[in-house]
């Protein structure tokens, strides 16, 4: 079985006092495993990003616990957490939050500079992320020149340059088109499964739904996981991603079973081949 990457136990966070008192979040617990990309969802204020900065480590719970990749992040002090949020966890902003002096190269090699042993030079592995996201004709732009979906795949290289097993990305595609959107959304899908890593969004974005395979619903601070409602889930045959058969709306019948999917692209996959996904 599996070691799941993140392991959230119990977390709490209040602000405020008396009258004013808010609980932001409230006995959160839930488990991520590798290869795993979830959503958290739910209404302004539910407490979405309260909670991903807790898991990110740039803010402390009151209470509860955040373990990733084996290290219990609320138990180190404040002067290690830097260290961790650089080695092993990614994040993706929805303002990009590129640097505007530097290339888009640049961009993607500063986080390296934190990182004293690599797997391969940063070069090579920003050589390969720049390939895989397509900037190679934007290599040696500056973010001012660069298209809102160019931004947010410089983003994400720049959040994969140190090799995390976490990926926090915060409402990543709010400042994109439909088209970049759910093109970024496939990327970071595809990351996750290619390079074993979780990737957690947290998003306003119904149109994000259909890449996720689970939805945690946050509300009032309290969490639930969408998995466990009375929905009927299918297994898309060539991802493996779960799908709501409620809301599915891409499924084809093939020797007498139903089959469905969670993007044109997996229906395109199996219409090819459908022997190699059965």
């Amino acid at each position: 079985m599996d070691t799941p990457v993140l392991i959230a136990k119990k977390l709490s966070k209040t602000f405020g006092k008396g009258h004013t008192k808010v609980q932001a979040v409230n006995q959160v617990s839930f488990e991520i495993l590798p290869e795993e990309v979830v959503l958290i969802m739910g209404p302004s204020g539910s407490g979405k990003t309260t909670l991903l900065s807790m898991l990110g480590g740039l803010l402390r719970p009151d209470s509860g616990s955040v373990v990733i990749d084996g290290t219990d992040i609320t138990a180190l002090k404040d002067s290690q957490l830097p260290e961790i949020r650089a080695l092993k966890i990614g994040f993706i902003f929805q303002a990009f939050n590129l640097l505007a002096a530097l290339t888009v190269e640049e961009n993607i090699l500063f986080p390296a500079q934190l990182k004293k042993t690599t797997s391969q030079p940063a070069s090579v592995l920003a050589n390969k992320l720049i390939e895989l996201l397509s900037l190679e004709h934007r290599r040696n732009a500056l973010p001012h020149t660069l298209s809102g979906g160019e931004k947010q795949r410089v983003a994400i290289a720049r959040a994969l340059i140190n090799e995390p097993r976490l990926i926090l990305a915060d409402e990543p595609t709010g400042n994109l088109d439909s088209q970049n959107g759910q093109e970024v959304m496939m990327i970071l899908q595809e990351i996750a499964k290619e390079q074993a890593c979780s990737v957690i969004i947290v998003t306003h974005d119904p149109r994000v739904e259909e890449i996720a395979d689970r939805i945690l619903w946050i509300e009032d601070g309290a969490l639930r996981d969408r998995r466990q409602e009375t929905h009927s889930w299918a297994r898309d045959p060539v991802c493996g991603m779960q799908v709501d058969e409620w809301k599915s709306r891409l499924c084809m019948e093939y020797q007498g079973l139903t089959y469905h999917f969670c993007s044109r692209r997996c229906q395109e996959k199996f219409n090819a081949e459908p022997a190699k996904y059965i």
